[in-house]
């Protein structure tokens, strides 16, 4: 994680509306990776506005009642919203940071009560509801306790990403995969020798789960393989729900794909396996949680508002058993489960595969009602689609 550092930003007051830079008053927590030459950026008689409009980073402050006090203009670069629509409100806060990263952001918050920094990695929506991986550093004001101030700086999602490599996984899980196979064996020629006996076949069956769980882990930790600019999801999605009727159909619940003939106006860049199978996980989850007689929809639409560019968005709705609240924080967590003989692993595979294609995945759930999964993806081009 890198440090903190401290950009001096300097101004005198010459008139109402009119801050020129001059002697050392505001100071601001930048990453350490970003190197600025205050001479090179500040041209002479430039006005502070100007100066923060043109730094690669949003700056801000805010008050303990996380309510905006200042941020720069230049957010709009970096998320789509104009200063003025954030100032004085706690929406970036409330409305702007990924559910799934809520968690982490106000343990820092609580950490600066007693630390004059913290750092750290997360995602903000743009105003088209997609993930923006941002560095965030927040630094507490001095002579007061009731503000704090903060920089936010753009990453890209391979920047973000500090887990273990791709190629030792697929090492450890090739490993594990021989040993489990060459026990495996060893079972099958003991049971030439030995009379069938009830340990035997419960360690048959240990066996055959782990193996099932290298496999699903190898799903999750899977990279693109092929990546095309211009990808139909009206296809994609139509293989997803051929490949999960018959499942639908055995099971006896309702299937309802409803998809938009907007999506024909779009297209994505992706994986077309990968995005396939991450619908195919959605709808797995969604049939898992759902009775006999109940009802799945899949439904997909390109939407764009006034001026801004399109996205496709995805829904799967259930009527199923529903997640309780205490669980939705950790419902796309890696081996998190509540299902019986089920891995955890389905829902965030899904969401990784979305997130490598720069979309996001949300799920809300009323338990005894059901549970609806949003994903929500970039669109490539636009061929005369009509904002909505």
């Amino acid at each position: 994680m890198a440090q903190n550092l401290v950009c001096t930003i300097s101004y005198i007051e010459f008139g109402k509306g009119d801050k020129r830079l001059s002697t050392s008053i505001v100071r601001l927590p930048i990453a350490r990776d970003l190197a600025i030459d205050l001479e090179g950026w500040v041209a002479e008689g430039e006005t502070l506005g100007n100066f923060l409009d043109n730094l690669p980073c949003v700056i801000y402050e805010c008050n303990r009642s996380l309510e905006l006090k200042f941020i720069s203009s230049n957010i709009s670069k970096l998320i789509g919203f104009e200063a003025k629509e954030l100032i004085g409100k706690r929406s970036l806060w409330d409305e702007r940071i990924v559910v799934k990263d809520l968690s982490l952001v106000r343990e820092k918050l609580d950490e600066l009560k007693n630390l004059e920094s913290v750092s750290l990695i997360h995602r903000l929506l743009d105003r088209r509801g997609l993930p923006v991986w941002v560095y965030h550093s927040l630094q507490a004001a001095s002579g007061t306790e009731e503000l704090f101030r903060g920089c936010l700086l753009r990453m890209d999602g391979e920047a973000a990403d500090q887990g273990l490599s791709r190629s030792s996984v697929d090492l450890f899980l090739h490993k594990i995969g021989n040993h489990f196979q060459l026990l495996r064996l060893v079972i099958n020629s003991l049971k030439k020798v030995l009379p069938e006996s009830r340990e035997t076949e419960v360690l048959n069956q240990t066996i055959d789960s782990a193996i099932e769980l290298a496999r699903s882990f190898s799903d999750y930790n899977q990279a693109p393989a092929s990546w095309s600019a211009a990808l139909d999801m009206t296809d994609i999605l139509e293989a997803a729900a051929v490949r999960s009727q018959p499942d639908f159909l055995q099971k006896g619940v309702s299937f309802d794909p409803e998809i938009e003939s907007s999506l024909h106006s779009v297209c994505v860049s992706g994986d077309p396996f990968l995005l396939e199978l991450a619908i195919s996980h959605v709808l797995q989850n969604a049939l898992d949680s759902t009775s006999k007689g109940g009802k799945v929809t899949l439904s997909a639409r390109a939407h764009s508002e006034s001026g801004v560019i399109p996205v496709v968005k995805i829904r799967v709705l259930d009527s199923g058993c529903g997640i309780e609240a205490k669980n939705l924080d950790r419902i796309l967590s890696p081996f998190f489960t509540t299902k019986d003989g089920r891995y955890g692993l389905g829902l965030s595979t899904a969401d990784r595969f979305v997130t490598m294609h720069s979309g996001l995945m949300q799920v809300r759930s009323i338990v005894n009602e059901g549970t609806e999964v949003t994903i929500v993806l970039p669109a490539a081009s636009l061929e005369g689609l009509s904002p909505k």
